[in-house]
């Protein structure tokens, strides 16, 4: 099936890939998709910590999930990924990605042969003259890029790209149509939360924030004195409904608690950007990641961040196949926007 591709999505809690044929054509088709469990300490959100345990087990999801294609597209986004604004002088997007190391070498905090880069044209600054052009530039810590492709070429498996997975969030939900205006995009992985701001459905800002769904498992943890595992189940159950049963809002209240750094992220996130854009003005929040689909969690974005909100929909733009286990897309639906949208980048 020469014309599909992997997307690979890595986190703290284990590995979620699908496959997409005919990823850049007009119907692109999810017509694999499989999850297999990582130990702790194996991974972080994006990384590969243990090349050899997660090598062996990509040989398992490869065998488990009967996935053809050995083309991966890999993520990158956690608290080791830099983006930020850039101009740059215009010129062809090749050429300016080669020029990078040059013009970018004095605003990292580290140094630039240790980082891979790339830049992310958004489009002229009105303010700026149109020798300049504005962007996102990303920067990812090499040894993490170079640590991910051992892991996979063990596996017998060949990484043609990496990509933003931010980005890759994005591209998913905005396959089938581009939200007109402004938006910010929340996609909540184990333990990193990453923030967009999208407009028309172009990134503008993008923040990585060190928390995410396992802030909200440790919390519950605490207070129930519970093993993680337990503490899963009673986070999914109970989410942020307190209910009428007295016994459950300590429980609820720890979860908001939680979620309360996040909520001040996403305020924080969106005065910067419009402190920045003061002729616009953010419509709306797009919920990405399994945990946004907790009880209660969208009405509590909208109480404590004071815009409308709702879940992305990633399987909007693409046909789903019949070897697609259902189950696994009703209960990963929302994580599966990253290893989509990595999939449908593949260039």
């Amino acid at each position: 099936m020469a014309g599909s591709v992997i997307g690979l999505d890595i986190s703290s809690r284990g590995l979620l890939a699908v496959e997409i044929e005919d990823p850049n054509g007009r119907k692109p088709k999810l017509v694999r998709a499989s999850e297999i469990a990582l130990d702790e300490g194996h991974a972080r959100d994006t990384e590969v910590i243990d090349i050899a345990a997660v090598s062996s087990a990509l040989t398992r999801l490869w065998k488990d999930g009967k996935f053809k294609s050995k083309r991966v597209v890999l993520g990158a986004g956690n608290q080791r990924v830099l983006v930020r604004e850039h101009t740059a002088p215009r010129m062809p997007l090749a050429q300016l990605r080669q020029a990078l190391p040059y013009q970018v070498q004095d605003l990292l905090p580290v140094p630039v042969a240790e980082t891979i880069l790339d830049f992310y044209p958004i489009e002229p600054s009105p303010q700026a003259p149109e020798t300049e052009i504005r962007g996102l530039l990303v920067a990812a810590l090499k040894d993490a890029v170079e640590t991910n492709v051992a892991a996979l070429s063990d596996a017998g498996l060949s990484v043609v790209q990496v990509d933003l997975a931010p980005f890759a969030g994005i591209r998913a939900i905005t396959q089938a149509a581009v939200p007109a205006g402004t938006h910010t995009v929340v996609s909540i992985a184990p333990r990193t939360t990453t923030i967009s701001v999208i407009k028309d459905g172009i990134p503008q800002f993008v923040r990585i924030v060190p928390a995410g769904g396992e802030t909200i498992t440790d919390a519950v943890a605490e207070i129930l004195n519970a093993d993680r595992s337990t503490s899963e189940k009673v986070k999914r159950h109970l989410g942020l409904e307190q209910g009428a049963d007295p016994r459950h809002k300590p429980v609820s209240q720890a979860m908001l608690d939680a979620l309360k750094g996040i909520f001040g992220s996403i305020r924080s996130t969106n005065g910067y950007y419009l402190s920045n854009s003061t002729d616009d003005a953010v419509d709306s929040v797009i919920l990405l990641g399994a945990e946004t689909a907790l009880p209660g969690f969208a009405r509590a974005v909208v109480e404590y961040v004071g815009l409308p909100a709702s879940v992305g929909r990633p399987l909007a733009g693409i046909t789903v196949g019949p070897d697609v286990p259902a189950e696994l897309i009703q209960r990963r639906e929302l994580d599966l926007a990253v290893p989509i949208g990595l999939a449908l980048g593949n260039a």
